[in-house]
């Protein structure tokens, strides 16, 4: 730091060398904060929005989504919001080296705050219209002009990376939609399986597994996925997800395992929708955390247990709409009456597992209504503009 300022100094620079020494230690500490925030969001993703991509998203989330009185064009301006944002976030990279630059140029004597961003913006496009002066400067310039390259490098491998994830989303969306139907739901999808004489395909839950498991590796990762709309605007991923985890948490409870009790000699039937479940709820609560969602760590599998007390924990699906399932799965779950409320308090214990997680991300995704999943979205805030705090959500069932 001695010597840049010493530099400075000797080549005349825009201010007192104090000035100089803090415009260039702005300079680099910002040009640094960007290279963290798009390394990690590029090459080594956190699970989370780093704080340019918060930021970045929160302004475009506050400039475009708004209610409209037409409800077509605000969904489609909604869609918009996504891509917008994510193709702003290398602009806004660009932009901040720029004025990283611009100041770091400036502290080491490079003239005016004009001529300093003239230089910044031409190095860091590798247009050359303005050239520096002075050895220490020139090799600055050599700097900058291989971060900006650096930049778009990983923009270019940035977007397909994105664009792949979604197309691989949409993929399992449209292989899982002639079992699960228009909207998905839990309820016709047993029963479509059962039809098809699917029910225990360990093929067909094992493709649906590893779905989930690649939802979870991309949409934690890049957690801007989440807000990309589907092609089909009535077969919401959330949806999809929730019916899968739904159908699971159905065969369970009425399963003849002994889940009370948790003996390992005994093995359930539909051994296919346990592994769902086991790869389901994790990855679920995980997207959910990394978009922001106050939601607390999933808990393993065999915990999802009633505690004996007959407490039925706080869900959003009601005991009569389990029944009526109950009684739209004939053949598929039978049991008898006297078992029914020690079955609904199985799946309660299940559900609750991920029933915050479905509804936060129905609300954070505003998709279309499907039973039991994204017809009871929790209100969800707008992102955090400046803080790392979780977005505000109220948990309060909707009106019917």
């Amino acid at each position: 730091m001695t010597s840049a300022v010493m530099l400075a100094t000797e080549s005349g620079g825009g201010g007192s060398p104090l000035a100089n020494a803090v415009a260039i230690t702005f300079g680099v500490v910002l040009a640094c904060c960007v290279l963290v925030s798009a390394l990690e969001t590029v090459v080594l993703p956190r699970n989370s929005f780093t704080r340019i991509t918060r930021v970045t998203f929160a302004i475009v989330d506050r400039l475009l989504v708004h209610r409209w009185r037409n409800k077509e064009r605000e969904d489609h301006i909604r869609g918009l919001y996504a891509p917008v944002a994510l193709v702003s976030l290398p602009l806004v990279w660009m932009i901040s080296i720029i004025f990283a630059f611009s100041f770091i140029f400036w502290g080491f004597g490079s003239g005016t705050w004009t001529r300093s961003f003239e230089i910044s913006g031409s190095s860091v496009t590798t247009l050359g219209f303005a050239a520096p002066t002075g050895g220490g400067r020139t090799w600055v310039t050599f700097i900058e002009a291989i971060i900006g390259l650096g930049l778009v490098a990983l923009l270019i491998s940035y977007l397909p990376t994105i664009y792949a994830a979604y197309h691989d989303r949409e993929k399992g969306l449209r292989t899982l939609r002639p079992f699960a139907g228009t909207p998905a739901t839990a309820v016709g999808l047993l029963n479509n399986l059962q039809r098809f004489d699917a029910l225990d395909n360990t093929e067909l839950w094992r493709s649906a597994s590893a779905w989930l498991l690649e939802l979870d590796q991309t949409h934690s990762a890049f957690p801007a996925l989440c807000y990309f709309p589907e092609t089909s605007p009535t077969q919401s991923w959330v949806a999809t997800v929730g019916t899968l985890l739904d159908a699971g948490a159905l065969l369970l409870s009425c399963s003849p395992l002994d889940i009370a009790h948790g003996s390992p000699s005994k093995v359930t039937p539909h051994q296919g929708t346990m592994v769902v479940l086991a790869h389901g709820v994790p990855a679920l609560i995980s997207i959910g955390r990394a978009a922001g969602l106050p939601l607390d760590p999933p808990a393993p599998l065999l915990q999802l247990i009633p505690d004996g007390s007959g407490q039925v924990p706080d869900i959003s699906v009601t005991s009569d709409e389990y029944f009526a399932a109950l009684d739209q799965l004939v053949g598929i779950v039978d049991i008898p009456d006297a078992e029914r409320e020690a079955a609904w308090l199985r799946f309660a214990a299940v559900r609750a597992s991920y029933d915050k997680a479905i509804r936060g991300l129905a609300g954070l995704t505003e998709a279309s209504p499907a039973q039991w999943t994204t017809d009871r979205p929790a209100k969800v805030g707008r992102p955090r503009l400046v803080t790392r705090r979780p977005i505000r959500v109220d948990w309060a069932l909707p009106s019917t």
